[in-house]
């Protein structure tokens, strides 16, 4: 009897216990779990457990967490054989969501798997994370121990290890697209392994994406525009990420891509030119290649090298050592990029460039056989390369360097031909935004209609500050020219310096020297007014010489200064000018000028140039017979150069010319003689015996007209009485011989004092003289009155000429102004 109630209170006291223990359930399981799961990395946050009557266990609710993610479970039902799960949700937090300090180190998976326990079964897993925006619903089956079959939303086997966990999944873009917004026309699928040991994140996968890209523009109501383009991938993408130190390296050399672009997008270029060149030059088809793996740590993205290659392989694209900071992408941006193109009718094009947070400096370099045929300028051999840094290109202002050097072999413009260009170029632009441009350019050789041109240099330089509100520039250039050549005149050794300033408007001096001939120009131009003004210094008349001579060989500047003051208004087409030649002498042939003077003002205006009367003088013209003191007043009228009132000394007497017009077609001026000494007149040779003395008096109409130079009723009187003598004249005794009739009365001239002279003086445009001589005088000696009528013919032209050659004095000054003229020439 008390054996059995011994053994009544053992059963009652266990059954107690087991009671108290039901009752106590969770928090002895979690005071028994606790530990047990912290040892494998698990936290256990929530519990709720009963018994079936089967003695199956039912578990209401389960909060674990591990290594940061969490997992909440409901429904759970177990035995021996499996464990049913209803519903469970896992939230994964991605440790690249938080900061450094928050963030949780992660350790290497070292579960400890049971060799055996029930299969577990999940009838819905939704799994949340930041990378869709719906939970991933998904159904886990443990087939077998450790190995389960993920379906639902994404279909995946996935197989558990103490150290590992493995994944074989497949993705398209359908399934994607239930939880992210994808691009429209993009089409993808994947097949992957991802394995993960609780630091790395291993993925292998097999892709095949497509993405068509249609764009439309709509031009009008009935026009539409289209503009697409393609892209492809193909092939095998493995990557690596290790959440520790928060660095992904992807390998992307196993995928081919391409991109194409279709050719309709060229259509939109409107010019049919400019469509047809890229047709002919832009590639459609490009194939892009990450020939080094990617990675990215701690939002740092490094991507080794990018290369983009045209299917025609004209064109190259290379992205070398990039790097940039995912939160400040263009900050932080450090590339290098290198362009390479040929073509056809592109020889060379390369770029290479250098781009580190926010400076970039670049090496360029283009061959072309010939410019493009929609250009203007028709150009051969063209050749640019040259380098440009930029800094600030993110902050601002920007700042720089420009250096380019450009040759050209052959050049059109218009009708401008240029051989031989070449050009460098410098630009400089400073961070308080003050540029220096500088331009030097060469030419050969060029041609502009029926001028030519060649040795042809010029430096410009332009210096402004940008920072201001409107534009300031000074300007200094040097150009030169070693000759210039036109249908009527060269020119050698030209050479112009100019300085100017820009505002408003612009303020140029010009220095320009021609052939040693200097002048200085100034001029302002703006929007309503182009005022100039050209300052000619004194300088000496013989350096016009080279210039004078292409028009007149046989004419020589020896002598003479000049100096001016021209004004006036470009756009206008007015000016007003004062020019003062003095001491000017020079030679035509035979012929000398020493001694001119004059100061001209003159007046220029619609086109039409106008001198009021001047004063001018020449102290000596030798043109056979020697002039001296000339002076009078010369005029032009409307563009008609004149001059009048001349007057001047000759062969002892004066004479003076009425007008004579260089530019008339027909005129006639009449010049009238005084005083003029007979016996310079008439005088031959000393050994011929013949003298006249006395002064004449006369008035010669001249003609000038087409058909050259005439005389028409000119008369010559005498002033006073005269002299004939004739002695010992070989010519004039054999007169007499030969006609003894006439003998008396020719002796009668041999010494005739003359009491009246007549002569009638008509000159033909060819040169011939005609005199009709009426001499009345009386001869002392035989005590008889004479009255002889005589003709004459001679070419004047020819007797002239003998007259200057028998000239001795003036055949020495002659040649020494030709010597003087020649060395200052």
């Amino acid at each position: 009897m008390k054996f059995k109630r011994a053994i009544t209170g053992l059963l009652g006291l266990v059954l107690g216990v087991f009671l108290l223990a039901y009752i106590f359930r969770l928090p002895l399981t979690s005071w028994y779990l606790t530990p047990v799961l912290s040892a494998n990395g698990i936290e256990l946050h929530c519990i709720d457990w009963s018994l079936t009557r089967k003695l199956d266990l039912k578990v209401e609710k389960l909060c674990l967490s591990y290594q940061g993610q969490q997992l909440e479970v409901a429904g759970i039902r177990a035995n021996k054989q499996q464990i049913i799960i209803s519903r469970a949700n896992l939230t994964i937090n991605s440790p690249l969501s938080k900061s450094d300090n928050q963030r949780t180190e992660l350790k290497k998976l070292a579960l400890d798997l049971p060799k055996q326990r029930p299969l577990i079964n999940i009838e819905q897993l939704d799994i949340s994370s930041g990378f869709s925006a719906e939970p991933v619903r998904v159904t886990v089956q443990e087939n077998r121990l450790n190995h389960f079959t993920v379906s639902r939303d994404i279909n995946a086997d996935v197989t558990v290890t103490g150290g590992e966990i493995v994944a074989n999944i497949m993705l398209n873009d359908e399934l994607a697209g239930r939880f992210i917004a994808l691009p429209k026309n993009v089409h993808f699928s994947t097949d992957s392994q991802i394995k993960f040991d609780g630091i790395t994140l291993n993925v292998a996968s097999s892709v095949t994406a497509d993405y068509q890209h249609e764009h439309q523009h709509q031009q009008n109501k009935q026009s539409i525009e289209h503009c697409d383009f393609s892209a492809q991938s193909r092939g095998q993408v493995t990557a690596e990420f290790q959440l520790n130190q928060q660095q992904l390296t992807a390998d992307l050399s196993g995928l081919k891509n391409q991109v194409v672009v279709s050719p309709i997008c060229l259509d939109k270029i409107e010019q049919q030119q400019y469509k047809e060149f890229a047709r002919a030059h832009t590639p459609l088809t490009w194939h892009v290649q990450f020939t080094q793996p990617i990675a990215l740590q701690q939002k740092q993205l490094s991507l080794p090298e990018l290369e983009l290659t045209s299917s025609n392989e004209q064109g190259q694209l290379v992205f070398k050592n990039t790097q940039l900071a995912l939160d400040a992408p263009l900050k932080t941006l450090y590339s290098q990029a290198v362009v390479n193109f040929t073509s056809d009718e592109i020889d060379k094009l390369m770029l290479k460039a250098r781009i580190e947070a926010g400076h970039v400096n670049s090496e360029f370099q283009l061959s072309m056989a010939s410019l493009p045929d929609f250009i203007d300028v028709l150009a051969d051999g063209v050749s640019i390369k040259g380098e440009v840094e930029l800094e600030n290109i993110l902050t601002r202002p920007i700042a720089g360097n420009l250096n380019a050097d450009i040759s050209v072999k052959r050049a059109q413009v218009f009708d401008a031909k240029v051989t031989d260009l070449k050009t460098k170029i410098n630009v400089h632009l400073s961070d308080s935004q003050n540029v220096t441009a500088k331009l030097n350019s060469a030419i050969k050789s060029a041609t502009y209609k029926n001028m030519q041109m060649s040795g042809l240099t010029n430096e410009l330089t332009v210096k402004s500050d940008l920072s201001v509100g409107e534009l300031f520039a000074d300007i200094s250039a040097a150009s030169k020219l070693a000759k210039l050549v036109t249908p009527k005149l060269t020119l050698t050794n030209l050479s112009v310096v100019s300085n100017a300033t820009q505002s408003r408007a612009l303020q140029a001096t010009h220095h320009v020297f021609v052939d040693g001939i200097e002048a200085l120009i100034t001029h302002h131009m703006s929007k309503v007014a182009h005022p100039f003004e050209l300052v000619i210094p004194e300088q000496a008349m013989s350096k016009l010489n080279p210039i004078l001579k292409q028009f007149e060989p046989l004419a020589t500047l020896t002598d003479g200064v000049i100096s001016g003051l021209i004004k006036g208004d470009v756009n206008l087409l007015q000016a007003s000018g004062d020019i003062r030649i003095a001491k000017l002498s020079a030679l035509y042939n035979d012929y000398l000028a020493n001694d001119f003077n004059a100061q001209v003002k003159a007046e220029f205006s619609s086109g039409q140039l106008n001198i009021a009367p001047t004063k001018f003088t020449l102290n000596e013209l030798r043109a056979g017979a020697v002039v001296t003191k000339l002076q009078g007043l010369l005029q032009v009228d409307a563009n008609h150069p004149c001059t009048s009132n001349v007057t001047g000394l000759v062969m002892g007497g004066a004479f003076v010319v009425n007008e004579f017009c260089p530019l008339a077609t027909s005129q006639t001026a009449m010049i009238k003689f005084e005083n003029i000494d007979a016996s310079k007149l008439v005088t031959l040779d000393a050994e011929s015996g013949i003298s006249l003395s006395g002064r004449l008096a006369g008035t010669l109409p001249v003609i000038i007209n087409e058909q050259g130079i005439a005389v028409k009723q000119g008369q010559l009187v005498n002033q006073g009485d005269g002299k004939l003598l004739i002695t010992n004249n070989a010519g004039f005794e054999a007169v007499k011989a030969q006609q003894q009739e006439l003998s008396t009365t020719l002796s009668l001239l041999e010494n005739l004092d003359i009491k009246q002279l007549k002569s009638s003086v008509d000159l033909k445009p060819d040169g011939w003289l005609h005199l009709g001589v009426n001499l009345q005088g009386f001869n002392e000696k035989q005590q008889q009155a004479v009255n002889f009528n005589y003709n004459h013919e001679e070419n004047v032209f020819t007797l002239l000429r003998a007259l200057r050659l028998s000239d001795e004095i003036t055949q020495k000054v002659e040649k020494e102004y030709a010597k003087k003229g020649s060395n200052n020439g």
